[in-house]
């Protein structure tokens, strides 16, 4: 039983935990992001706000040759809100997701891709986005279910990749919240380990306190805010 919500909402102010209930009544399981070997920080930075900020629950990162390195400024502390799961293979990591129920839409141009607003959505969808330059590998294109990319009209051949995350999740999450048909919201068994994750991230010292709640069953020492 996780009891840390339980244990620490005392000690959040009746607002946060209102915004709490708010943001987790509107993320998505539906939708979830891979991003493949990305070197450039703030690029991973990026992408993961761009998460945030549309709604998503969790992230992918394939560290097949850069470890994963976050710039705080770009960031602004998104990674904090998400369930980030780190991977060192590309084809282990797809065909994970894959016997999870998600369809792999690899972001490259392609001779049978689709656009963001045309992309299939009746499973629930993982969008790969390969590394700055060389973009998906082709380990990741042979697990790909269907390939994606952005229309665009000038002489410049890509967006870079924390835009182009961005522009796609924009128009495919808005799709997803629009069917009625689809159980895009996180499922209610999931939501009190979520907030005990968000709960032991934003205060501090959340470990040390939980250990005294738990050994002295919220003893005098720590007393809630308000």
């Amino acid at each position: 039983m996780d009891d840390r919500y339980a244990l620490l909402s005392p000690y959040l102010t009746e607002a946060r935990r209102a915004r709490f209930q708010t943001v987790l009544a509107r993320r998505m399981q539906w939708v979830t992001v891979v991003t493949e070997d990305l070197y450039n920080p703030h690029n991973i930075s990026a992408v993961l706000r761009s998460c945030d900020c549309f709604g998503i629950q969790s992230a992918h990162i394939i560290e097949a040759n850069n470890p994963y390195r976050t710039s705080p400024g770009v960031s602004k502390g998104a990674y904090k809100w998400l369930d980030i799961r780190r991977h060192t293979e590309t084809r282990h990591a797809l065909r994970k997701l894959k016997k999870e129920g998600f369809t792999i839409c690899c972001t490259t141009p392609h001779t049978n891709d689709t656009s963001p607003e045309a992309v299939p959505l009746e499973q629930p969808i993982a969008l790969v986005f390969g590394s700055e330059g060389s973009g998906i590998s082709e380990a990741a294109m042979a697990e790909a279910d269907c390939f994606v990319r952005i229309p665009m009209f000038g002489f410049t051949e890509s967006f870079n990749i924390s835009v182009a995350a961005a522009l796609t999740l924009q128009t495919i999450t808005r799709r997803v919240r629009e069917r009625e048909d689809l159980d895009w919201r996180i499922p209610q068994d999931e939501h009190v380990r979520i907030l005990g994750d968000w709960a032991e991230r934003t205060i501090k010292d959340a470990s040390g306190m939980l250990m005294r709640l738990r050994a002295h069953a919220g003893g005098s020492e720590d007393q809630p805010s308000r």
